[in-house]
């Protein structure tokens, strides 16, 4: 999809950090962004900006966790700008603790948010896009904690493994249906971010990746060099357990 200028995408998750950063991004390369986040004031006040700057850009609140409120999104786009291209299913929280004494409360929160929320998208988002009849592309935003566990994240961890899997499906199911519709999964590690203040990596870096990841179908899209050793050995040892099949 190498054409973005004039296309409309829907970013989640847009009132800061990553998901601010792709839709600024987008804005850069003249697409025409729904900006859609549970933080409406942000939200509204980075839109109002961007919008003053020149962008077609308008902003929903929305929270991923209630599939009504996502339909809206949808709605918003189609009414707005009367098709849909891309979506970026960005939006996530997360929390630590020992995976057997986080409370049930907070495991839904953190799997209702950051699982779920990309299956609200996909539900709304993917047949807008199929009935636009054009070029489209559907970003997930995982984590590095999609191919790598870090301890004390479960929730996080179980999520965005979830997102790399559903992904991949996603993936396959556009091939057998021969559309020419791209999935990408966006594996980001130490950014900076309100949800990580030690990140080192600036977001423009993931958005820029995502811009590439578009125009490339990139279906695997990492963004820095963090943990390159450690994701390695992980897949690595995956792979070399087959050989201990007991026959």
């Amino acid at each position: 999809m190498e054409q973005l200028e004039n296309r409309t995408a829907v970013v989640t998750g847009a009132a800061s950090g990553i998901g601010l950063a792709i839709a600024e991004a987008f804005v850069g390369e003249g697409m025409r962004v729904i900006v859609a986040d549970v933080d409406e004031e942000n939200l509204g006040a980075h839109a109002a900006r961007l919008r003053n700057q020149g962008a077609d850009i308008h902003a929903v609140a929305v929270d991923v966790r209630d599939p009504d409120a996502v339909d809206r999104v949808g709605r918003a786009a189609i009414e707005r700008f009367g098709a849909l291209h891309v979506v970026v299913n960005n939006a996530g929280v997360t929390m630590t603790g020992n995976s057997w004494e986080i409370t049930l409360e907070e495991w839904h929160r953190v799997i209702d948010v950051d699982l779920w929320g990309v299956i609200h998208g996909i539900r709304t988002f993917v047949p807008l896009i199929l009935a636009s009849g054009q070029e489209g592309h559907v970003v997930n935003i995982a984590s590095m904690a999609a191919v790598l566990p870090f301890g004390q994240v479960g929730p996080y961890t179980v999520a965005k493994h979830g997102v790399l899997g559903l992904s991949d499906v996603l993936r396959a199911e556009f091939e057998t249906l021969a559309v020419p519709v791209g999935v990408s999964v966006v594996m980001p590690g130490l950014i900076r971010t309100a949800m990580n203040p030690i990140g080192t990596v600036e977001p423009s870096a993931v958005a820029g990746n995502v811009v590439d990841a578009i125009r490339r179908r990139r279906s695997y899209v990492f963004t820095d060099d963090h943990f390159l050793n450690e994701v390695e050995d992980r897949l690595q040892a995956i792979l070399s357990a087959r050989s201990d099949v007991c026959s």
